[in-house]
């Protein structure tokens, strides 16, 4: 029986920028409509802990602790990942109208290729209001991915036979190659730019589901995007059977795998409730403690209405992640949970160690 590690993490496209934009984003949502303008003014009306966080220099110094955490995470996983020296890495991604548009939008799709040229280095920057990079890199800087056709095919029939309607890609349209879900990962796991050699198999999650046209045009104000009509995302029971079947056919197969969710939790952006200014801290500490107590072996029975009224969508990616985890019986250690009310979303870092 093959071996199989547990990774969640985020993308957060923060982390492509130096901190001290990463404030910027409210000021944008402000510019476009996304947020009213007297909240964002009147800042007695936000969280205390949302005050506090923006503080009297206006989030600088909070992103600068926020980055100095997440990388810190990060060098603890790729630590871990290099340690377990797994045959491939799977991804557990989202795609927000990158290689999937109105002309195909799957619940679920693997990518088979044997390699991709990508260019991560410049996404993220719009909602920052800059064009600088964290490595000073051009954003045309070339990210050589390597695949693993074998493993995506042999599991893309695995899923297919075990009744799960799987679409699978051998190409992408988006100028930057992969969705920044899975780019973003493989370029945060190696901030330093060592290298990152493994094989990585992209697991596209249509997390944004009635959200996705959204997500096409960021910039539109909320009763434009109001007009745009498109179905939910596959159910939280969906994804985490899904995952569980994932991890039964890899525990079988040859290859030693890493199995990584990629997403951060509740985002402001599609916190409604919130008027889209900060995202459910509430709910999102609800998922940590159940990740810490074992309560995400229920995940797949979340109702969908509820995750997406806390702004959760991208947790499917996780649920997946949760489902293999139980099939396994494999428990999380929580790397770090860092919560924020101003940089959009809170981010959890965990590790589900092989037996």
């Amino acid at each position: 029986m093959s071996q199989i590690l547990g990774v969640g993490l985020t993308h957060y496209p923060g982390l492509l920028v130096p901190p001290e934009n990463w404030p910027r984003m409210l000021k944008r949502g402000v510019e476009i409509g996304r947020i009213p303008a007297d909240l964002y003014a009147d800042n007695q009306r936000w969280p205390k802990e949302m005050r506090a966080e923006w503080g009297a220099d206006e989030g600088v110094g909070a992103a600068r602790e926020h980055e100095r955490r997440l990388v810190a995470a990060f060098k603890t996983l790729r630590r871990e990942l290099d340690e377990f020296a797994p045959d491939l890495v799977l991804i557990w991604g989202d795609d927000q109208y990158e290689n999937f548009r109105k002309d195909c939008i799957p619940a679920f799709c693997v990518y088979l290729f044997d390699e991709l040229e990508c260019r991560p280095y410049g996404g993220g920057r719009r909602p920052f209001q800059t064009t600088e990079s964290a490595w000073g890199l051009p954003e045309d800087t070339v990210m050589r991915v390597r695949g693993h056709p074998e493993a995506a095919d042999a599991l893309c029939r695995h899923l297919l036979e075990q009744g799960f309607d799987i679409a699978y890609a051998s190409e992408t349209r988006a100028e930057r190659g992969l969705a920044h879900s899975f780019n973003n990962t493989i370029v945060y796991l190696d901030r330093e730019r060592k290298g990152f050699d493994y094989p990585v198999l992209p697991f596209h999650v249509n997390c944004y589901g009635n959200q996705i046209l959204r997500a096409a045009n960021p910039d539109a104000s909320p009763a434009k995007a109001a007009l745009d009509r498109s179905p939910p995302s596959p159910s939280p029971r969906r994804c985490f059977d899904i995952g569980r079947t994932t991890a039964r056919f890899f525990l079988q197969s040859p290859w030693r795998v890493a199995l990584i969710a990629s997403s951060s939790w509740s985002h402001a952006t599609l916190t409604a409730k919130h008027h889209r200014l900060y995202p459910d801290v509430a709910a999102d500490r609800k998922l940590r403690d159940e990740l810490r107590d074992g309560g995400f072996t229920r995940w797949g029975e979340l109702p969908l209405a509820r995750i997406e009224d806390a702004g959760q969508h991208e947790m499917l990616n996780w649920i997946c992640l949760a489902g293999a985890m139980t099939e396994l019986g494999q428990r999380p250690e929580i790397v770090d949970y860092v919560e924020s009310y101003v940089f959009n979303s809170s981010k959890c870092f965990a590790l589900f160690p092989s037996a």
